[in-house]
């Protein structure tokens, strides 16, 4: 099976949100190895790029809820809550993307760059 077709089967599974048992032993006994990993790697690819983890600290409002969305049209959004990483404010997580607004984070980010000038 070509690359192109295991790419559209891989979006197609991420799209409809099923993999059933079934068809999880269609790709066993019709792939190669190779194929197999192939197949496994887009997957977890084509996952990353159609959800979000947002990750706060406190309540998050409905306000804030509707505007995080707004930020990511048609990706699926996770809310979770972290008080004691986060420590107020936000942080997102998609694809290969970390954007992280949260207090946590920007102190980390200040104390390496202290570490570096030393």
């Amino acid at each position: 099976m070509k690359r192109s077709q295991i790419k559209e089967l891989a979006k197609s599974i991420v799209e409809y949100d099923e993999l059933s048992e079934k068809d999880l032993n269609w790709v066993y006994s019709n792939f190669s190895r190779q194929e197999i990993k192939a197949f496994a790697r887009l997957l977890s690819n084509e996952i990353k790029d159609k959800n979000v983890l947002a990750t706060f600290a406190g309540e998050l409002s409905a306000a804030n809820k509707s505007k995080i969305e707004a930020m990511f049209p048609g990706k699926k959004i996770t809310f979770k809550r972290d008080d004691a990483g986060v420590a107020g404010g936000v942080r997102f997580e998609y694809s290969d993307f970390i954007l992280d607004y949260s207090i946590s984070g920007i102190a980390r980010r200040i104390l390496n760059a202290i570490k570096e000038r030393l």
